[in-house]
């Protein structure tokens, strides 16, 4: 496939309200968007979020890199996914301009062959239910706020802990007081708890039916992750863990967890997150699919991602809805409910971006 022209913008767009976590706070979420066009005039959309919490990424790095990389590809001769994603791990490019860029080129690549992107890559499924993160509040505020997304039609809720293990487990707790039974709840500390902590909290939470923990400790505490699985009668996810397919393998040496947390921004793409998938696979891990701070364009194609594969089986798609604004005006991944899906269109099925609220960087090859 040939890029004939490709543009790089940026764009900052603003939560409903303070998004808090174990590792800090955030109030906007700027990104990097990609449109990348072929011989034939067809257009392909992609989004980075640049994280410095999980990725060491900084925000000008990660569009420099983008435009590092609309330069290249436009001045290939042809590229394909696997180009792609061989040129962004060797040249240590930033892993959210990977994604960006991945993204738009498989984008462009379903439109070229006609079908929705998740036929493309696998068509397993044709609808998925996504949680609904809940930042960290008073315990009685996550409590109003869960009660309030049931009411909504969510029916898994994730709950974002790691500052204080007591005060967690009462915010657990009430979250269960206020939803009753037949709402799931998992729960994320991005690593804000010690091994101690992790344990100690865990045996707690359990008797309120939670169905998962992800990141309890340090990234890098690997054989401290695996003692927490081992004493845990709860599920335990890894995110922060697991960024490549070697990061896996390393787990899966540790038998550490028994999810791993997939991210587009993580995996550089669409395409890294079908090697992380099939590692995981390989080794008996099941695998989450989740989000940074993308609009509704990089949401979408997460969804075609998790529709795509049988391994993906817990899904954390949510952040458009935590995000105040959106750069898409039609198409994409709808939300029904608890239920997401795309239009059964060519591509990640995005008719119209709002290209008013990007301001673009750079452009290179032929102008359209």
């Amino acid at each position: 496939m040939k890029v004939s022209s490709a543009y790089v913008y940026t764009v900052e767009l603003r939560f409903h309200e303070p998004f808090r976590i174990a590792l800090g706070t955030s109030v906007v979420s700027r990104n990097v968007v990609v449109r990348l066009v072929s011989e034939e005039g067809l257009e392909g959309w992609g989004e980075g979020s640049p994280s410095r919490r999980i990725l060491g990424e900084t925000f000008e790095g990660a569009v420099g890199d983008a435009c590092r990389l609309a330069s290249e590809l436009v001045s290939m001769d042809e590229v394909d996914a696997e180009q792609l994603y061989s040129i962004g791990m060797e040249g240590g490019y930033s892993p959210s301009a990977v994604a960006a860029v991945d993204m738009a080129l498989l984008d462009l690549k379903g439109r070229l062959a006609g079908l929705p992107l998740y036929r493309l890559l696998g068509g397993y499924r044709g609808r998925l239910e996504t949680d609904v993160t809940i930042g960290i509040m008073e315990p009685e505020e996550m409590a109003e706020r869960a009660a309030k997304y049931v009411e909504a039609g969510f029916r898994i809720l994730k709950l974002k802990l790691g500052e204080d293990p007591e005060r967690d487990i009462e915010r657990v707790r009430l979250v269960r007081d206020a939803v009753g039974e037949g709402v799931k709840i998992r729960v994320d500390a991005n690593q804000g708890w010690t091994v101690e902590q992790a344990i100690r909290v865990i045996d707690r939470i359990a008797s309120y039916d939670v169905e998962l923990v992800e990141q309890p400790v340090r990234w890098d505490d690997l054989a401290g992750l695996a003692r927490v699985r081992k004493e845990s009668p709860v599920p335990i996810a890894a995110d922060e863990s697991a960024k490549t397919p070697s990061d896996v393998v390393k787990l899966a040496d540790h038998e550490a967890v028994d999810i791993v947390n997939i991210k587009l921004m993580k995996s550089r793409g669409i395409w890294g997150a079908l090697k992380v998938a099939a590692v995981c696979e390989a080794h008996g891990i099941e695998n989450m699919i989740g989000c940074m701070g993308e609009s509704r364009l990089g949401i979408t194609a997460g969804v075609h991602a998790a529709l795509a594969l049988r391994n993906i089986v817990y899904y954390d798609l949510d952040s458009d809805i935590l995000l105040a604004e959106d750069i898409v005006e039609e198409g994409g991944a709808r939300l029904e409910g608890c239920v997401r899906s795309v239009p059964e269109e060519p591509g990640l099925g995005i008719r119209r971006i709002n290209v008013g609220m990007l301001r673009e960087v750079a452009a290179y090859g032929e102008k359209r």
